[in-house]
C-alpha cells in the first residue's frame, strides 16, 4: 500500500482570484481543483490518498516527508508557488 499525497498549490492575489471578495461570502476559495479528487478516486483502494489543497489550508510539509508518493498540480499561474515542490523535495 502506497501513501500518497496529492497537492494543489495556493493561488497567488489578483483581481481574477477574487480573494477578497471570498470573506464577504464566507469561502476559502472559488474554483476548487477538480482533478485532485478525481485522481484519488480513480487510485486503487489498497493505497491512502490525501488530498492538500493550499488555497484552503497550509501545506504540511512534515507530512509531505512522510509520504511514497507526492503529486502536484497546478497552472502556469501557480508557477511561483509550486516552487514549493523544490523545497519539500530537498527535505527528504
Amino acid at each position: 500500500m502506497a501513501d500518497i499525497v496529492l497537492v494543489n498549490p495556493r493561488f497567488e492575489v489578483s483581481y481574477w482570484g477574487l480573494e477578497h471578495a471570498l470573506k464577504l461570502l464566507g469561502k476559502k476559495c472559488n474554483l476548487p481543483t477538480a482533478c485532485l479528487p478525481l485522481l484519488a478516486a480513480l487510485t486503487p483502494g489498497d493505497h491512502c490518498v490525501t488530498i492538500v489543497d493550499e488555497n484552503v489550508e497550509e501545506i504540511d510539509y512534515d507530512r509531505l516527508a512522510r509520504a511514497d508518493i507526492v503529486g502536484l498540480t497546478g497552472m502556469s499561474v501557480q508557477r511561483r508557488r509550486m516552487g514549493c515542490s523544490r523545497w519539500s523535495v530537498a527535505r527528504g
